[in-house]
């Protein structure tokens, strides 16, 4: 499980012993390796050789390791010592000379935040010596439109205060943070400790992926409104990253789970204008640039046309937008946010991710990731038969796309009063394009890429088969007759709507009226892209399971 505090201790002496420490915690948080270590800017083949107690002479990957993790360290050893116990090779000369810091430890104290919905105090998050507390207001409990926070923390008591080891509340409220990479970047621009999941809310928590904003108690109320963002701008804005994050210079810091670069936004639809929000103000729109990491590139057009498919498909999934400022931008609707005619500022919705729903920390989004998980959650929804029906089509359409990065924290679910509802779907996009000739070269794996979530018999794309899928559905709930239609219906259009498709992407219909023009090289990438997708991913899975 997951935990955003580790108060371990770790004597080392060898390079072994820095192995064994940096392993240890990166599985007490509940972090893969390959997801570290592209968080901490160093290749897996490092990161293995580390764990696994090798010498080496790059201090700095160490250092950058170390910090991803939270691990706190004093370099305060002779050099002669490291070297007889064979830590490192050879330390730079800098390195022995000058005197590392580490992060100032983070400070237990008895903090709090009140917790709104829509300018109503819902209730008081705490934390007293690394315990979370959340209590809910008696307002909020006497409302007759109130629900529960999750189904974890309800209002049959006023207060829930977490364990040593079960912590739902911490749980909860750590799925709204960012990421691994984009975690640590915000937390270097904010001044808080990667580590200090709390703090990190207390100053990013004016706009969370959700319903809630978390303020001091007490805070004076924040400016309504909007700041023009130009092009320009954000062109800028873009190459600066991965140094700087988006909302570095924004109005408004912003807490939106997920691993990529991404900033809250206000986009017309009509001119194409994009603004943000002040910070008293909840946003309309999501933003995402282009990947930063070299083996995901174009990841602009890919999620575009891979969510624009889905909705050809008759998956719900919100309206997307793809503009170029120059560099690609993708912008999506926010499904968690709502207005009437009459309003001018956007009111939220409450979601949950399933992880929220089912009280995991985010280190599980992929363990539990698995057909049994799918049908316990549609049984907590109002509408089980038909979310089991939804849930099975994203499971085959994220197979024949090519979607191995179907986790926990890419589903959501709407909470009201009348219950719980499955969310529109979103980050979609073809991950199994990546590990083709085409972008991994003598690297490539497809089709025998690992599935997320894995279905009955399969572990990887090269192992589904139509039985194998029918028996997906089973599990997830559907009759196998309702599992045989919805599947011989998706794979029979499935090609055709993908080749009407790409023909508007390649016509540049896709691109809003007011987008600046892309390079001729960029759409000739983003071109051999989506050729790839389609006549590399989506015809060898249309294939195993016609």
């Amino acid at each position: 499980m997951r935990t955003n505090r580790l108060a371990m201790q770790y004597p080392i002496h060898t390079a072994a012993e820095l192995g064994e420490a940096v392993l240890a915690v990166r599985k007490a948080l509940g972090l893969r390796q390959d997801d570290t270590a592209s968080a901490a800017g160093v290749g897996h083949v490092f990161l293995r050789d580390v764990e696994r107690g090798k010498p080496t002479a790059q201090i700095g990957r160490i250092l950058r390791v170390l910090d991803e993790l939270g691990i706190k360290i004093y370099l305060d050893i002779p050099e002669d010592v490291l070297l007889k116990n064979n830590i490192v090779q050879k330390i730079p000369s800098a390195a022995s000379t000058r005197s590392i810091a580490p992060m100032s430890p983070i400070v237990n104290k008895n903090r709090q935040l009140e917790v709104v919905l829509n300018n109503q105090v819902i209730g008081v998050l705490k934390e007293v010596s690394d315990i979370w507390e959340f209590d809910y207001s008696p307002e909020w409990l006497q409302d007759p439109r109130s629900f529960d926070l999750s189904p974890a923390i309800g209002r049959y008591q006023q207060q829930h205060l977490d364990g040593s080891t079960m912590r739902p509340v911490q749980w909860y409220f750590d799925n709204l943070l960012p990421e691994e990479g984009m975690r640590a970047l915000l937390s270097k621009e904010m001044n808080v400790p990667k580590a200090d999941a709390f703090g990190l809310l207390a100053v990013l928590g004016q706009e969370s992926a959700g319903s809630l904003v978390l303020r001091v108690a007490g805070a004076q109320p924040l400016a309504q409104g909007s700041k023009p963002l130009a092009l320009d701008q954000l062109s800028e804005r873009i190459k600066r990253l991965p140094r700087a994050s988006l909302s570095s210079e924004a109005p408004k810091r912003m807490s939106l789970a997920g691993a990529q670069h991404k900033m809250v936004v206000f986009f017309d639809k009509e001119t194409g204008d994009l603004a943000e929000p002040l910070p008293g103000s909840a946003s309309s729109h999501i933003l995402k640039p282009d990947s930063q990491a070299e083996a995901y590139p174009h990841s602009v057009v890919n999620e575009a046309f891979t969510m624009k498919l889905a909705a050809r498909l008759r998956l719900p999934v919100p309206e997307v937008h793809m503009i170029y400022a120059p560099e690609p931008v993708y912008i999506i609707d926010r499904f968690d946010r709502f207005r009437t005619e009459h309003e001018v500022e956007w009111q939220r919705k409450h979601v949950l991710d399933a992880c929220q729903l089912l009280s995991l920390s985010s280190g599980n989004k992929y363990n539990d990731a698995n057909v049994e998980t799918l049908r316990e959650l549609s049984d907590m929804c109002r509408s089980k038969a038909s979310t089991k029906l939804l849930l099975y089509r994203w499971l085959v359409f994220n197979t024949l796309v090519g979607n191995s990065d179907a986790h926990l924290k890419n589903l959501s679910f709407l909470v009201t009063g009348d219950g719980i509802a499955l969310a529109p779907f979103y980050d979609l996009l073809s991950t199994s394009v990546y590990v083709t000739p085409l972008y991994a070269d003598s690297q490539a794996i497809w089709p025998r890429e690992p599935l997320h979530p894995p279905i009955p018999g399969a572990s990887v794309f090269d192992e589904v088969s139509k039985d194998k899928m029918l028996a997906a559905g089973e599990a997830i709930g559907i009759g196998v007759p309702a599992a045989k239609r919805i599947l011989e219906e998706m794979v029979g259009r499935f090609e055709s709507h993908a080749d009407a498709l790409i023909e508007e992407f390649l016509q540049g219909r896709h691109v809003h009226p007011a987008s600046r023009a892309p390079s001729g090289m960029q759409q000739g990438s983003e071109a051999q892209m989506l050729r790839a997708i389609r006549y590399v991913v989506i015809a060898t899975m249309v294939q195993k399971l016609r």
